[in-house]
């Protein structure tokens, strides 16, 4: 958690317009005599609202430098209602990547824009780690196909399986047992020198995070939708790799090959490239259940 942070407002720059007080969602802002202060109930959710509503730039949040605030284009400029659900329905799953490695300054600006998702009390507590060397990418392959092989091995047989209820629980051993043909397959491709864990992309995104706190873990979540919308706006592909993810969190030396820490938890791991291949409309989605009240 952070320190105790109170906005700073420029009395020589406001006009006590009320904006900052109307935002404040923990009403740490109240209107004083002077104008507004912060001197509510608080505490300060660090969410910038303050500084982001008022039209005089009057007010500063401690720790934060007024660049960090850019300014937002006019509605009839942004994105229109269509482009979105163009954009919505271009990302996909890619699988199959151009021998073309990204320049650093596109990886950057993508995790730039996870960092615009929201996170838990805006902490925004995410580790973004690039992976882009072929030979670490080549050993977390044959790391994550060395801990399916010993799996599947655990798979093998009525006693093995029995043990493995035990160990790991009814409902993880029946999930692994559901995943076994799936595994059996990326083990194979493996064998036959085709890549179905990391899809031949160039590069290797891992977002992490201290501990296991489910709100961080979240905001990370969120962080790689905002990478992922943002690659498909420039043209590239990405595809959610929950091997990578779910093989870290129960291998060090894998979580080592990711240069992950091991007080991280690893939360999301994606790949992106150039799409070999042009996709040239949306892919289907079933009607959603939804209740009104």
């Amino acid at each position: 958690m952070r320190r105790d942070i109170r906005p700073r407002i420029d009395s020589g720059l406001c006009t006590r317009c009320g904006a900052c007080v109307e935002i404040c969602a923990s009403e740490l802002l109240v209107m004083g005599e002077d104008g507004p202060e912060a001197t509510g109930r608080g505490p300060c959710f660090f969410c910038g609202h303050c500084v982001a509503v008022c039209p005089e730039n009057a007010v500063q949040l401690p720790d934060t430098t007024p660049s960090q605030f850019k300014d937002l284009l006019h509605p009839e400029q942004a994105a229109g209602v269509d482009s979105v659900w163009d954009l919505l329905r271009r990302r996909r799953s890619v699988r199959r990547y151009r021998d073309e490695a990204l320049p650093e300054d596109i990886i950057r600006r993508i995790i730039t824009a996870g960092t615009l998702a929201p996170s838990a009390l805006n902490e925004q507590a995410w580790h973004f780690t690039v992976l882009s060397d072929p030979e670490r990418l080549l050993r977390i392959r044959r790391r994550i196909v060395a801990i399916f092989r010993s799996l599947l091995k655990m798979l093998e047989g009525r006693v093995n399986r029995m043990m493995l209820r035990v160990m790991l629980g009814s409902e993880t051993a029946d999930m692994l047992m559901e995943m076994q043909p799936m595994v059996e397959r990326l083990v194979e491709a493996y064998d036959e020198q085709q890549d179905c864990i990391l899809w031949d992309a160039p590069t290797l995104i891992v977002v992490h995070s201290a501990g296991d706190d489910t709100a961080v873990i979240e905001s990370s979540h969120y962080a790689v939708g905002n990478m992922m919308m943002m690659a498909t706006a420039m043209g590239l592909g990405t595809c959610l790799v929950g091997f990578v993810t779910e093989a870290a969190e129960r291998d060090s030396r894998l979580k080592e090959y990711l240069k992950v820490p091991p007080d991280h938890s690893v939360d999301a791991s994606l790949v992106i490239g150039y799409p070999a291949v042009e996709f040239l409309r949306s892919t289907h989605r079933m009607d959603p259940p939804v209740e009104f009240d």
